[in-house]
């Protein structure tokens, strides 16, 4: 059997999805709600679809990152906020803070579903064979209901997923039937590893709340064309006359030393930043991670040195492509 990572790239691979929490909103103003309060334009999500989004403080930082789902439409619609499990109860509280009663309600934050990751191009087989349909595809998001399981198709995992929510027990005979099938698992390790290659920054590891969203490089989730929201003044004057004064990396390394947390310098041996991430990639053969720089030295093709202990490593600066969400 292959290992999970391989049959990630090449198969089907499960692996458990707790490390995500699930909020759903519903009522006649959640939408005009979610417009106002988080930095996505819901003007542009459709339903059965999805999108990157956030919720900021009014100077620009980070309270949660989202992925952001319409479930239904019209009187029927739900809204899905996928966001990271310890930011549950925080993000459950601002949005009570800033509703000034609007007609909605949400779930429980305590009264998490389970999860079921399902990795790999051979996703959509394994749900054709028991019966169950392969959410949409919009822009690598999508989101169906089936019966008392919701499924989503999310961009975030550094391979083709699609993921099963519902109840422990539904979703333990499920994933024993995709066993039996030929899935092979995939540990944390291996979800960490797909991550980092993707360059896929995670809130708690790559940013928190003392980064902006300029700094952590995650524009996919702001528009700077829609109304008002918290922390849009940042966000679009930094967008329009400047940079931010750190900026977050992606790093390859020459070799495969783990460098997690290792401190960067530059070629005169001046600081220049941290690794927040780092793996070792079966597939490229060597380490890759990101890091948040310094501005003079987040430059497309820089040489820099990471130093941890004793080891010291080489390695290039890949400052990402900046898209707009």
């Amino acid at each position: 059997m292959p290992s999970g990572y391989e049959a990630a790239l090449q198969g089907l691979a499960l692996a458990d999805g707790g490390s995500r929490a699930w909020l759903e909103m519903r009522g006649p103003d959640s939408a005009d709600f979610l417009q106002r309060v988080l930095t996505s334009d819901l003007r542009r999500l459709a339903a059965g679809g999805g999108q990157w989004s956030a919720l900021l403080d009014g100077h620009g930082h980070w309270i949660a990152d989202l992925l952001l789902f319409r479930v239904g439409a019209a009187a029927d619609e739900v809204f899905g906020l996928d966001v990271e499990s310890a930011l549950t109860t925080t993000l459950a509280q601002r949005l009570d803070m800033l509703r000034f009663g609007e007609r909605l309600s949400w779930s429980d934050p305590a009264a998490q579903p389970a999860r079921l990751l399902l990795l790999g191009p051979g996703a959509a087989a394994a749900l054709q064979a028991r019966g169950l349909p392969e959410p949409p595809d919009r822009e690598g998001f999508g989101i169906v209901r089936h019966e008392s399981l919701l499924l989503l198709r999310r961009p975030d995992r550094g391979a083709p997923c699609v993921e099963l929510l519902g109840g422990r027990a539904e979703l333990a005979v499920l994933e024993q039937g995709f066993a039996a099938s030929g899935a092979a698992r995939a540990d944390a390790a291996t979800l960490e590893t797909l991550r980092i290659e993707a360059f896929i920054p995670r809130h708690g590891a790559d940013f928190d709340g003392e980064f902006t969203l300029p700094v952590s490089g995650e524009w996919r989730r702001a528009s700077v064309t829609k109304g008002c929201y918290s922390g849009q003044e940042v966000v679009a004057r930094i967008n329009t006359y400047g940079e931010a004064p750190r900026q977050l990396c992606r790093l390859v390394f020459e070799g495969g030393a783990d460098m997690g947390g290792a401190e960067l310098l530059d070629a005169d041996g001046r600081s220049a930043g941290s690794v927040s991430s780092w793996a070792l990639s079966p597939r490229l053969g060597h380490g890759v991670g990101l890091g948040t720089l310094r501005r003079r030295a987040a430059v497309n093709g820089a040489q820099l040195t990471a130093v941890r202990d004793a080891e010291r490593a080489r390695l290039r600066v890949e400052v990402p492509v900046k898209q707009l969400g």
